[in-house]
């Protein structure tokens, strides 16, 4: 049965509805502003993307006819004929490079003929049919970049690349910065003439992002936490004297995004507990005061035109779902341009912010959801059971005030949710992200022992129900619970999670990077260093903090999911705690599968694995447990190893 064919039997929340892929995932509007390319579910459900007109009737056609995920990113040419994309297979973390035609269908594959190489996009110009772009074929661990003819799909070496890690370009394709890595975590920031223009230690580096060049002024706009805690956005100019102003910050939260037009910013957001809009310029007051009112101040500019008058805009509300809409700014009109779920929405329940205090000082930004049948205003007359769902990363990522799918499906299942920014999270400033390092395994995970404490504290939970359900950091924090605190969680998941550190860091790549959304603009950067660094330097006893060296404690069962391909964390990781906790007669289940990585791609892989944590939860916690049709996970590839 294709995916499109079971939308009408939804009668309430459930993953096979949260967990599909979307109509809408994202879109973006043509340079020319005469079209939007959008990235959804096609009729058998695998993403790809159609072209659909800005006015008129929202009817679009289909462009490219993948038969497998994932696209990671998208973007339109100068000229507005082309659509851009990268894209993974199989969860390898190995991107190749795509053009498509919008009116002949064209089809250019630029690197698919490079095996094993990594593509990325570094700048795409504005106003030629060309790129520059990165790619790992001389190197693995180095980019070198290439001028891109996106029409012939020609390519020319302009930088050879043997030490940096990042690049800042210009409209014009210029090199504007090159980024070094130091052994010490540090980082040197140098011009194109290799002359020095900022340095950050390890600790400034976690956040500091640089995040255009204005040839105009002569400028560079860059999030900067070198003179205080949270991120300021900063402009320093590359002539000297080098002039320096910060030009927006807020004292709990970094900046946690900048709306830029014609290449200034104009306005930027905060997020503590929920995302606040500062206004740079007071041209663009009306526009912020105009989405606000209508669809709340937790939007995102996804895309805009070439002159900047229409905007594609994102919401995301936690008992109401995204959404994507088309804005014009001189009109002031709003057109929603993604489908509407009413039965969906109406069955949402609402997620509660809460802000608790470490037993050590710290304040923690928490979130939780309650099953809409016990929720009384955020309390519930009784405890109920309660999962904890702790996020990936550590550093660079948190949990918002935003639709949570994992929130809703638990939350269907008749559970109590938690989400916890313990420390390491970003979004709070370098000291709490700092705090964190050396911590895995220590004051990390009795911050989420600290929320959970709140939680049964105000009646919503009870020791004895407590379950804990992570991926990636998550999933190593679900181990930690499993061994570190053995008899405080009923049962554990653990989704690509590392088991030992030592381990883990041995197979780490040198560099990475990940969309910390689906087909976000922006790339989240990670390296190596920055991990060395987060788990407490060279000198740290990674044994100590290492799960799979503490099997006798353990006393709670465990789910263990991992995608064979995973080049973050690697399959090992599951596999080695599997064969030990199967070796010592532990309560262990390990389901992996071959054709994914650090982020499952497949629907059918998604469900039944989705499936078992269910079923897993239903036996340990009493909830609800809901099995997919058959034919939704026939062409699963998972293998369970019980």
């Amino acid at each position: 049965m294709a995916i499109s064919e079971t939308k009408n039997l939804y009668a309430e929340i459930n993953k096979e509805m949260l967990f599909r892929t979307p109509d809408f995932i994202s879109a973006k509007i043509s340079p020319n502003g005469k079209l939007i390319a959008k990235v959804g579910a096609d009729e058998l459900g695998v993403a790809n993307v159609a072209i659909m007109p800005v006015m008129g009737d929202s009817s679009s056609k289909q462009l490219t006819f993948f038969k497998t995920p994932e696209i990671v990113q998208f973007f339109w040419s100068a000229d507005s004929k082309k659509v851009l994309l990268l894209k993974d297979e199989d969860g390898t973390g190995q991107l190749n490079l795509h053009s498509f035609d919008v009116v002949s269908k064209e089809h250019i594959a630029y690197t698919e003929h490079l095996t094993g190489v990594n593509a990325k996009i570094i700048k795409l110009s504005p106003s030629k049919n060309q790129a520059i772009i990165g790619l790992n074929q001389r190197n693995p661990i180095f980019h070198d970049l290439y001028l891109l003819d996106l029409d012939s799909g020609n390519r020319s070496l302009i930088f050879q690349n043997d030490a940096y890690a990042k690049f800042l370009v210009s409209d014009d394709l210029e090199v504007i910065l090159k980024m070094k890595i130091n052994k010490n975590g540090s980082w040197t920031v140098f011009l194109n003439n290799d002359e020095i223009f900022l340095t950050l230690t390890a600790e400034e580096a976690f956040q500091t992002e640089f995040i255009s060049y204005n040839s105009s002024n002569k400028v560079i706009y860059f999030l900067d936490n070198r003179f205080s805690n949270t991120n300021q956005l900063t402009q320093k100019g590359i002539i000297a004297p080098y002039k320096e102003e910060v030009l927006g910050g807020q004292t709990f939260s970094d900046v946690d995004e900048v709306i830029f037009t014609r290449g200034i910013p104009k306005a930027y957001a905060s997020y503590y507990t929920q995302k606040k809009w500062h206004i740079l310029d007071s041209g663009i007051q009306k526009d912020i005061d105009f989405l606000t009112h209508n669809i709340g101040p937790n939007f995102e500019l996804v895309s805009q035109n070439q002159t900047g008058g229409i905007w594609i805009v994102s919401s995301s509300i936690p008992d109401k779902g995204v959404y994507f809409w088309v804005y014009e700014r001189e009109a002031a009109t709003l057109k929603q341009i993604s489908p509407s779920e009413p039965t969906a929405s109406e069955a949402y329940a609402k997620m509660y912010e809460m802000v608790v205090t470490s037993r050590d000082g710290e304040r923690l930004v928490c979130y939780y959801t309650l099953p809409k049948e016990y929720d009384k205003g955020g309390y519930v007359d009784a405890p109920i059971p309660l999962v904890v769902v702790p996020h990936g990363g550590p550093f660079k990522v948190r949990d918002k005030f935003e639709f949570n799918p994992y929130h809703q499906w638990l939350a269907s299942c008749g559970y109590a949710v938690l989400s916890v920014n313990f420390r390491l999270s970003s979004g709070f400033g370098k000291d709490f992200v700092n705090a964190g390092n050396g911590q895995w395994g220590g004051k990390a995970h009795l911050d989420v022992i600290d929320a959970t404490e709140e939680c049964i504290a105000k009646g919503i939970a009870e020791k004895g129900k407590l379950a804990i359900f992570g991926e990636s950091y998550g999933g190593y924090e679900s181990l930690v619970a499993l061994t570190f605190t053995p008899d405080y969680f009923t049962c554990c998941i653990a989704v690509c999670g590392a088991s030992n550190l030592k381990s883990f860091l041995a197979s780490l790549p040198e560099f990475w990077e990940f969309t910390p959304k689906p087909l976000s603009d922006h790339m989240s950067f990670f390296s190596k260093r920055e991990c060395i660094t987060s788990m407490g330097g060279e000198e740290v006893d990674l044994e100590k903090c290492s799960p799979i060296n503490y099997l006798d404690n353990i006393q709670a069962p465990l789910l263990l999911v991992h995608g064979k391909n995973d080049h973050v964390v690697a399959e090992n990781e599951s596999k080695q705690i599997y064969d030990s906790m199967k070796k010592h007669g532990k309560h262990v289940t390990y389901i992996l599968f071959p054709n994914e990585g650090h982020r499952f791609g497949h629907l059918a892989n998604t469900l039944m694995y989705l499936n078992q944590a269910e079923l897993f939860l239903s036996k340990h916690l009493n909830g609800k447990c809901r099995p997919s049709a058959d034919e939704l996970i026939a062409d699963s590839t998972g293998f369970i190893f019980n």
